[in-house]
């Protein structure tokens, strides 16, 4: 990790405003949309992953975005929002000081940190 791309990201604690309708694309949810797991776990270039979110974002469901497990750790549950989201969602905090503890913890869980 670099410690100028560091300087630059901040932890941004959101709020929900409303019921946000998603459309689970793990587990059975793969199923009921016809997917695979290589929807959201295929790797570079994103053709596979974007092309569904497309789909997805314009079905007539109005779904605000999609749920789904992270490519590099599959036991968390990442959520992308589309832009008709925009007014269900607000900043409610960010830290701008990465460099503590917690950030530190989550770093040495996935073996990141700063190269000397």
């Amino acid at each position: 990790m670099d410690a100028d791309l560091l300087k630059r990201k901040a932890y941004v604690r959101l709020r929900i405003d409303r019921d946000l309708n998603l459309i689970r694309l793990a587990g059975p949810g793969l199923a009921r949309v016809g997917a695979t797991a290589e929807v959201a776990h295929g790797g570079l270039p994103y053709d596979v992953p974007q092309t569904w979110s497309i789909a997805l974002a314009r079905h007539p469901i109005g779904a605000d975005g999609i749920a789904y497990h992270a490519r590099h750790d599959d036991a968390e549950l990442c959520y992308a929002l589309f832009d008709r989201s925009a007014d269900a969602v607000a900043e409610s905090a960010r830290e701008v000081d990465l460099d503590q503890d917690w950030f530190w913890r989550i770093a040495e869980r996935y073996g990141v940190g700063l190269a000397p």
